[in-house]
């Protein structure tokens, strides 16, 4: 989905999120869209590799660390995604298309969490 595509009225609340246990093989919840498939967003967005809840740099230095490259299979990288804004560094380049598709995802995926959170309490 885009993030046009991306609403409350696109995304089905029943029995969403729920674990994928056959199609993931772990215990975390995903979000499903109306067909059953895992949801997918598409927006622009600026990767922080170094915000507080990022975790990326001993995934990239394992030669360096004398970790058994075998287990490299199962690391996971964790990074932040930031929505476009105007007054980043580059913000004056950004179309405002992008600024705009980049902010609606953010809503929509804090209305997401919201309704679950909501629900659950």
């Amino acid at each position: 989905l885009t993030a046009d595509a991306a609403s409350q009225k696109n995304i089905p609340f029943e029995n969403n999120p729920h674990p994928l246990r056959t199609f993931m093989n772990d215990s975390a919840e995903y979000w499903v869209d109306a067909g059953g498939s895992l949801l997918r967003m598409k927006f622009p967005a600026r990767l922080d590799l170094t915000g507080q809840y990022s975790r990326t740099g001993p995934y990239f230095n394992m030669p360096h660390t004398g970790l058994d490259v075998t287990i490299l299979k199962r690391a996971r990288v964790q990074f932040e995604l930031r929505p476009l804004h105007a007054s980043d560094p580059l913000g004056d380049h950004y179309p405002q298309e992008a600024l705009d598709c980049s902010s609606r995802a953010l809503d929509t995926l804090v209305a997401l969490t919201n309704e679950v959170e909501d629900a659950r309490n």
